[in-house]
């Protein structure tokens, strides 16, 4: 950042599709084509954009619920419907929009197959669709849609106050894309310069890679009693854990609580039946096992085991 704050252009207005060098680093550094890539100041900044001209939003569930929320405040009719129902097809709503996140979706991991992308190709034809690539570095080489709009951000890899994001549109980002303007040209050349020197791959490790060990390290070691079951399909730092449905998300998160886990509630997360998320992020190797202990103690005391 000293560096960048001492060149001359850091002064200088940064095209509304972000600066070359970024452009480029970010390119190289996601396997996108430069033409089509534009720099953001992250995910949620691009919902008003991408929702122009669709008379309805339809979400995948489980899925992040901001991006749903956004559209609601935009005035824009929203449904939240199951990857399967999605993938096919019928009662869509009109021209809309279809949001997805892959890979390694928040908070089952889910990630698209190749025929899924395909079929996502498909729907595209009649339909914007949108896949967040928020945890990209989890699965890398995923299957992308190629007529699908991808946005994503370093926000999972260096926090939210980074605000850098990129959009790669499959008509090429054209000179006026995308509407919301990206971060600071200094604070553009500063990550330009550190994506390109590998500078991502430390907090890429400590902040998706690692946890995502840990998630599948828990997985691999409960031993659940019949009824409970964890979801995670194969990537990405959470997971849910699921349970009979005369067992609710509150009474699980209050007793997990009383064994030291604090875990996110399903319903944040357009989950429908009783879940949890527990996310590895922030907990260390030596804190697996103690976890395993925590949930099993948990259904014990709610009579599940």
């Amino acid at each position: 950042m000293t560096a960048a704050l001492r060149a001359p252009e850091a002064w200088d207005t940064a095209p509304r599709t972000g600066i070359p060098a970024l452009r480029e680093a970010l390119a190289a550094h996601l396997a996108a084509p430069v033409d089509r890539l534009a720099v953001t100041s992250g995910i949620r900044g691009q919902v008003p954009a991408l929702l122009a001209g669709v008379d309805a939003v339809v979400v995948e569930r489980p899925t992040f619920l901001s991006v749903p929320r956004l559209a609601a405040q935009h005035g824009v009719r929203v449904e939240l419907r199951d990857w399967e129902d999605i993938l096919g097809g019928e009662r869509l709503p009109g021209r809309c929009l279809i949001w997805v996140t892959s890979p390694a979706r928040n908070p089952d991991g889910r990630t698209l197959t190749p025929a899924e992308a395909r079929r996502l190709d498909e729907l595209a034809e009649d339909h914007r669709v949108v896949v967040n690539q928020a945890y990209h570095w989890c699965a890398p080489d995923a299957p992308r849609p190629v007529r699908a709009e991808l946005v994503g951000s370093l926000h999972k890899v260096s926090g939210g106050g980074c605000a850098v994001g990129w959009r790669v549109s499959p008509g090429g980002v054209g000179p006026d894309r995308p509407a919301a303007g990206g971060p600071p040209t200094a604070w553009q050349l500063a990550w330009a310069s550190m994506i390109g020197r590998g500078g991502v791959a430390a907090p890429v490790r400590t902040g998706l890679l690692d946890p995502s060990a840990r998630a599948a390290a828990f997985t691999a070691r409960p031993g659940l009693p019949d009824g409970v079951r964890t979801v995670r399909h194969g990537a990405g730092p959470s997971l849910l854990l699921l349970v009979p449905d005369h067992v609710t998300e509150d009474e699980l998160s209050t007793e997990l609580a009383r064994q030291g886990l604090s875990v996110g509630l399903g319903s944040a997360f357009g989950q429908e039946r009783g879940a949890v998320r527990l996310s590895f992020t922030g907990v260390s190797d030596e804190d697996v096992p103690a976890c395993v202990e925590g949930v099993h103690k948990t259904l014990a005391r709610l009579g599940l085991s």
